[in-house]
């Protein structure tokens, strides 16, 4: 008969084991999360887009030239204590505990290989012309669709390409609308675990809205490279480098640039992210006497509806020197934007 009391508390303990182990919470999925006159084409674009350079190689992580959210917020759990051998030995004498079953892991969303990538966005600039004088302020409107292909050619290669193109609205000054095409094809390399590389050639073409006339059409070589630290769950910083050689028409605004960039992006929610972006860049145009020195501070919240749908609020400000009189770099935007991811294979 003293069999039972032991019989009781060991059917106990094993109930008790398997509460903890239901009470394990899932972690979550992840969320996944771009005009002017030629001058200041490059700072409006970048402040209005919410696409950004492509993450690392990794198959938990999503690639997007476009700033998209990114890594999952891993939820702390309390419930997930593990009971200490030791101290049922101590209770129970050599009764051993039956071990409790993994965790099943949902599993993870699959990159796909063509995503159809929709934006729409509208954001106020100070200064649209970059020019000391006249230096008229206006709300943008911008509209575009591009068709990105990132599959991967091995372990650690991927190719990007990329073709796009849009539609560039302004509120008062309906001279300055024009449309725009872009072309993309690089090659992504992982490095190390945090480190990526990239080389590729990117072309834009810019035309008058109405007349259709040419405005620009600029080919250039870039190569990059791009660094994640993750510092916590929450909370990670994205940096990189860019090398970029400029080929345009009009020739006035060939040039050779060095961009240094960082990102630190805090997942507030499974849902919602801030960051914090700064952007140093250095212009050097060859077929003109003028060197450009650019500082960019911005803001973001990004709010995913679901893994393909997302809104998101940014402001910048835009500061730095020409050795040109003329131009004016300062420039203050303020922007809501909204975009849809279409997996299409």
């Amino acid at each position: 008969m003293r069999i039972y009391p032991i019989a009781l508390c060991s059917l106990a303990t094993l109930l008790v084991c398997d509460f903890n182990h239901k009470a394990v919470a899932s972690p979550n999925p992840e969320v996944v999360p771009t005009t002017k006159p030629l001058e200041n084409i490059e700072a409006m674009t970048e402040t209005a887009s919410v696409i950004a350079p492509p993450e690392i190689i990794t198959e938990t992580q999503k690639i997007f030239l476009t700033q998209v959210p990114g890594s999952p917020v891993q939820p702390v759990d309390d419930t997930n204590q593990q009971i200490d051998p030791a101290d049922v030995e101590d209770e129970l004498g050599e009764i051993q505990i039956i071990p409790t079953r993994p965790v099943q892991q949902p599993p993870q969303r699959r990159q796909p290989d063509v995503q159809l990538l929709l934006r729409s966005s509208a954001f106020t600039s100070s200064n649209i012309s970059s020019l000391e004088i006249p230096q008229p302020s206006d709300a943008i409107f911008i509209n575009s669709a591009t068709l990105l292909a990132t599959p991967k050619l091995g372990e650690e290669t991927r190719l990007i390409a990329a073709a796009g193109g849009g539609l560039v609205r302004y509120g008062e000054q309906g001279d300055f609308n024009y449309n725009y095409l872009n072309f993309n094809v690089g090659l992504q390399q992982r490095l190390t675990k945090e480190m990526y590389g990239q080389l590729g050639w990117y072309q834009e073409r810019l035309y008058r809205n109405g007349s259709g006339d040419r405005l620009l059409l600029d080919d250039s070589v870039r190569l990059s490279v791009g660094r994640q630290d993750q510092l916590n769950s929450r909370l990670r910083v994205d940096s990189f480098y860019e090398l970029r050689a400029s080929f345009a028409t009009p020739n006035d605004q060939n040039r050779i640039a060095n961009t240094l960039g960082a990102r630190l992006r805090y997942d507030i929610t499974p849902k919602l992210q801030g960051a914090l972006n700064y952007r140093l860049s250095l212009k050097d145009f060859t077929q003109q006497d003028r060197f450009d020195t650019q500082n960019q501070f911005g803001l973001e919240a990004i709010y995913n509806i679901n893994p393909d749908l997302f809104i998101g609020g940014s402001a910048s400000y835009l500061f730095g020197s020409s050795s040109d009189a003329s131009v004016d770099l300062n420039n203050v935007s303020v922007g809501v934007s909204i975009g849809l991811n279409v997996p299409l294979f």
